[in-house]
């Protein structure tokens, strides 16, 4: 079996991307990060093992994007780097291109490590997925804890759980950039939403299988400029909020099989769009509780 704290490993939809099958993808380098005991560069850490891991997540991140970069021996290849070491306090201004970033011990009762900050990833990096982290908003920070512009395009998170902080607004941003989320957990007061999708190119974006739970004032938010000629999808998500739960202004979303609770009380029956606020010609099994609703509705008539 290969390196992994997991008897089964870890899978993305049945996919490996850590132990289980006896390998993680090992077409790439491979680097280590311990927050605690690490050290950045020098003639001794090198990354390339525990006793030599690096200390900083920005120095391992731009160790791996260089290492991507290279040659045309590399372009093609994924990178991964483990981290652990308890809270890593780190704004980051640069993701690893074609890189994954695993989490793996312990951070007091969490089974994974913490990031703590807020991150606006400028450079050039496609492909970037991070898997079993905690991210934590900075809490006197009012912005996102990632905001995503189209030069990440494709980043993708798994396993994750987004905490706010104080001012925190949103967990993720992205804006004319694709991502996914699959099975990460949202908790804590965001003040605006969860996700939300900005203008511009989202085709490919899918949120599947997350659980939101607090009040923000809406759950995911789809910008009305948002472009998607297919297969951008919400699909099988649980989301508590104070108003909509999904407000796909932009009506180009597939909205499937999502329970969703709202704090507010709706006037329309049976469009319940003050809740849920999707296009019906692309959405199916949808259920909704609302403050006056005893028991869960299914939204039969959404559209905008």
């Amino acid at each position: 079996m290969g390196l992994t704290n997991f008897p089964n490993g870890i899978s993305s939809f049945g996919v490996p991307v850590y132990g289980g099958s006896g390998h993680i993808d090992a077409s790439g380098s491979t680097y280590y990060v311990d927050g605690n005991s690490g050290s950045d560069g020098g003639n001794r850490n090198n990354g390339k093992s525990w006793d030599k891991a690096f200390k900083t997540l920005a120095y391992a991140f731009s160790v791996s994007h260089a290492d991507i970069a290279r040659g045309s021996d590399r372009w093609a290849r994924r990178n991964t780097i483990f981290i652990a070491g308890d809270q890593f306090n780190e704004d980051l201004a640069a993701w690893p291109q074609k890189t994954d970033v695993i989490g793996v011990g312990s951070y007091d009762a969490n089974t994974m490590p913490g990031i703590v900050g807020n991150h606006a990833p400028l450079n050039s990096a496609y492909g970037t997925r991070f898997i079993n982290v905690k991210f934590t908003g900075t809490a006197a920070t009012a912005e996102p804890i990632i905001t995503h512009t189209g030069v990440t395009a494709g980043a993708t998170y798994i396993s994750c759980l987004f905490t706010a902080a104080g001012s925190t607004t949103s967990a993720i941003l992205a804006t004319a950039c694709p991502i996914k989320v699959f099975n990460c957990r949202f908790e804590g007061s965001f003040d605006t939403s969860y996700i939300s999708i900005g203008a511009g190119q989202a085709q490919g974006t899918e949120i599947i299988g997350n659980r939101m739970f607090d009040a923000p004032a809406k759950g995911i938010i789809i910008d009305t400029a948002a472009t998607s000629a297919t297969g951008s999808t919400i699909e099988d998500n649980t989301i508590q909020c104070a108003t909509i739960c999904i407000d796909d202004v932009s009506d180009l979303f597939h909205i499937v099989g999502n329970n969703c609770i709202t704090a507010a009380a709706m006037t329309g029956s049976p469009s319940w769009d003050e809740g849920l606020n999707v296009n019906v010609l692309l959405s199916a099994n949808n259920w909704l509780t609302a403050s006056n609703i005893a028991g869960p509705h299914p939204v039969v008539d959404t559209t905008t």
